[in-house]
């Protein structure tokens, strides 16, 4: 019996090194298979990370982004040390940008920034630039059955606002500058009519130093909106509001004299003709506490 144990014995290893054999075999083969997406298309992976690279951003371009998605991450996962692998993480950026996923996108960029802070898409602006986009996409819209977007939480217009004005100040010479500047003074042009329509709900239910306060802040804070005429308009109505004709007359015709012919000029030049009809050519202010003084109804719908 021990002679016939020891004659099994090779015979048991050799199996063993058959199938140890197989498995090597299959662990060198090339990477090369098919997988079925979150959508059940099937997909097959190529050889090198730099065909599965090229097949994601086509899915990408086609607007299929689960394909997109599963492409980029294999790139990530089975050739970690290959350039692809960076460029793969930051499309998975761009392919959750695309498809609307935008805090998602907000997280993948900045990652990205934190991890790879020397990469060109890093330095020349890029990444920062998509966030930007992200935030401005992310603000609420207007639609007609429900309240415009001037009177809703402002929380993401301000976020958008905070992220390109830091935009400017990092990457003042980045091809994307003219792109953030015209997304801020749309934001701007946001914030603004907000401002104004809380203004006018101060005006609106007596509350005029809120008001005033309310506007003078924002131009403060938005030196550049092209909105500084409104503002204006509305702080001299204000004014007039509260009794200070003095007060308003200066701010209306800081009006007329810097915004020439526009619509808020013409208006401010109305309420320059009530003014001097009403106080003549030497105004005054009211003291002490503000009560109403009057103003021209039409000149506010004209």
């Amino acid at each position: 019996m021990r002679n016939g144990s020891q004659a099994a014995a090779p015979v048991i290893h050799g199996r063993a090194r058959v199938f140890s054999f197989i498995g090597l075999l299959a662990l060198a083969a090339p990477v090369v298979g098919c997988a079925s997406s979150d959508e059940g298309k099937s997909i097959t992976y190529s050889l090198t990370a730099k065909q599965n690279y090229d097949k994601g951003m086509e899915e990408l371009k086609e607007e299929n982004y689960p394909e997109a998605t599963r492409f980029f991450s294999f790139v990530k996962q089975k050739f970690p040390f290959s350039k692809y692998a960076v460029l793969a993480e930051l499309a998975l950026a761009d392919t959750q940008f695309a498809r609307g996923a935008y805090q998602e996108a907000i997280d993948a960029y900045k990652t990205f920034a934190r991890l790879h802070p020397t990469h060109e898409k890093v330095e020349d602006g890029y990444v920062a630039y998509k966030i930007c986009e992200c935030y401005t996409q992310d603000m609420p819209s207007d639609w007609f059955l429900v309240p415009p977007s001037y009177e809703k939480d402002q929380t993401a217009v301000r976020d958008a606002y905070r992220e390109l004005s830091d935009f400017l100040d990092k990457y003042p010479d980045s091809k994307y500058v003219d792109d953030v500047k015209k997304l801020r003074r749309d934001v701007t042009s946001r914030l603004i009519e907000h401002e104004v329509y809380v203004a006018r709900f101060y005006l609106d239910t007596g509350h005029s130093k809120a008001a005033i306060l309310r506007l003078e802040s924002a131009l403060k804070r938005y030196p550049e909106s092209g909105r500084e005429a409104e503002l204006l308009l509305v702080l001299g109505q204000t004014h007039l509001e509260m009794g200070n004709a003095l007060k308003a007359r200066d701010t209306f015709s800081r009006v007329v004299q810097e915004f020439g012919t526009a619509l808020p000029a013409r208006r401010a030049q109305l309420y320059l003709e009530f003014i001097r009809k009403r106080h003549g050519d030497n105004p005054q202010n009211r003291q002490g506490d503000a009560t109403p003084g009057g103003s021209p109804s039409s000149a506010t719908n004209g």
